[in-house]
């Protein structure tokens, strides 16, 4: 849950955000976030950011749309939503096969609570697999470079404004995830000298046995490294962070 001005947030496994009076438990205001009989839930605690309580949900295993939603914390009005799967037209729908409606279904979910950073006023969340179906055939197109950006903004790390939800930037760590390797975990923050630079820098590890250290302001790829235990998958990294000698 989340503490903000004398009121206690929280998400249901019924894809409600209800807010509580901190002193009497009183409940203040219930918003529906989503349909659960569609695949929804909240199992994450809302974030507050720059005064606005903001939710992503769980789903993807059963062909869900993912999103991140803010919510005004006095009324429960919603303020915006942001999709972690772009519809047609879209920025990054080039990144879903065309003619197809596997982006409806295209999964994302976020499952736990995003980081923020009040000097950048971004925050920063992780998102889940690309749909219920791991095999590909019908999410990426025939062709399709499976080196990086593939069913954005599936197993990425993305930056949303605060106020607007808008899209900062995003970093894809695992392109055409066929194996369910997560990205949706924990995003920490921390200032140090990266050669030799001061950096603003995001750690971000996922279940492929790679950790990423990217700059927080800009998305740019700092470096990363792996767990050998677990990372049995692929043979490397590009030096502008792209995968390669998958074994699919």
């Amino acid at each position: 849950m989340a503490l903000y001005n004398g009121k206690v947030y929280r998400g249901t496994l019924d894809a409600h955000m209800v807010a509580l009076d901190q002193k009497t438990g009183k409940e203040v205001w219930k918003t529906k976030v989503a349909e659960w009989k569609e695949g929804f839930s909240i199992i994450g605690a809302p974030l507050v950011a720059n005064g606005v309580v903001v939710t992503g949900l769980s789903g993807a295993e059963f062909g869900i749309r993912g999103f991140i939603d803010g919510y005004d914390p006095d009324t429960g009005k919603r303020l915006w939503r942001r999709y972690t799967v772009p519809a047609p037209g879209e920025k990054g729908s080039e990144t879903w096969p065309k003619n197809s409606k596997a982006w409806a279904t295209g999964g994302g979910s976020t499952w736990i609570t995003g980081s923020y950073d009040p000097q950048l006023d971004l925050m920063y969340w992780g998102t889940g697999n690309a749909a219920a179906d791991f095999y590909d055939g019908d999410r990426v197109a025939a062709g399709a470079d499976k080196g990086k950006d593939l069913n954005l903004y599936t197993a990425s790390v993305v930056a949303l404004d605060a106020d607007t939800g808008q899209l900062r930037w995003h970093y894809q760590e695992v392109p055409d995830d066929l194996w369910d390797y997560d990205s949706s975990y924990e995003v920490l923050l921390i200032d140090r000298q990266i050669r030799g630079r001061m950096r603003q820098a995001l750690i971000h590890m996922n279940k492929s046995g790679l950790t990423f250290v990217l700059d927080r302001e800009t998305g740019e790829y700092l470096g990363s490294f792996s767990t050998p235990e677990v990372n049995t998958w692929m043979a490397g990294i590009t030096e502008d962070g792209k995968l390669v000698g998958r074994n699919e």
